[in-house]
């Protein structure tokens, strides 16, 4: 790898960590917020946005550039599971946030999976390139952990709650086990990424939401 192609995937690697870290601190801090509520999900998505397109036209990174269209189309691909969720498991329940909808999710929600797909997409990238498919894995444990922290912490900032199943706290074990299948998901699909080809990218992104529907068919009939 060349110096300057290095010193990119360094700087897109700290930026997405950046974002990483940003995210739990804010949801701690909303956690703490009694008017929290859709909109507070809605700026932390903004504000992710902003930092990851600013990077992508400053660094010229056509990378983050596709990651940020996978991470859109996947996350209007999603939609379709949220409405699953909601309306055949009937246990998730986004009335407590308020808000404008978009069909059975909150308005904000595919941007919160943008984020995701660009974040887990990323570092799945990264590690299958060092240790091939044990870095996906890696990946998915990964996601097994971070992400049901945002489920857990979603009843406390007042996005989403669940009912109706088992749960360790107020996360259900099926989510955590979907979420799982899902950052692995992500990471494969990601890696098609990689080849910053326009076809390519919305492919991957298209393939990476249904996976998200199946992840959590699957984690539910194997673990509600």
């Amino acid at each position: 790898m060349t110096a300057p192609a290095a010193n990119i995937e360094s700087a897109r690697l700290k930026v997405i960590l950046a974002t990483l870290v940003i995210n739990i601190v804010a949801v701690v801090a909303f956690s703490f917020c009694p008017w929290s509520d859709w909109r507070t999900g809605m700026a932390l998505n903004l504000f992710d946005n902003f930092i990851l397109i600013v990077f992508a036209l400053r660094a010229r990174d056509r990378l983050m550039e596709h990651l940020l269209l996978f991470g859109i189309v996947l996350g209007f691909m999603e939609l379709p599971a949220d409405a699953w969720l909601v309306d055949a498991t009937k246990t998730l329940d986004y009335s407590i946030g308020g808000g404008p909808m978009l069909w059975r999710s909150p308005l904000w929600m595919p941007f919160a999976w943008e984020i995701v797909a660009v974040q887990f997409g990323y570092l799945g990238i990264r590690l299958w390139e060092r240790f091939q498919f044990p870095g996906v894995l890696l990946t998915g444990l990964l996601g097994a952990v971070n992400i049901p922290f945002y489920e857990e912490m979603a009843l406390r900032t007042r996005w989403w709650e669940y009912h109706n199943c088992r749960m360790i706290l107020h996360t259900p074990y099926y989510i955590i086990f979907g979420e799982l299948l899902i950052a692995m998901a992500i990471a494969r699909c990601a890696l098609r990424v990689r080849r910053e080809r326009l076809a390519t990218t919305v492919a991957a992104g298209v393939i990476g939401g249904a996976a998200i529907f199946v992840s959590y068919v699957v984690a539910y009939m194997l673990v509600k």
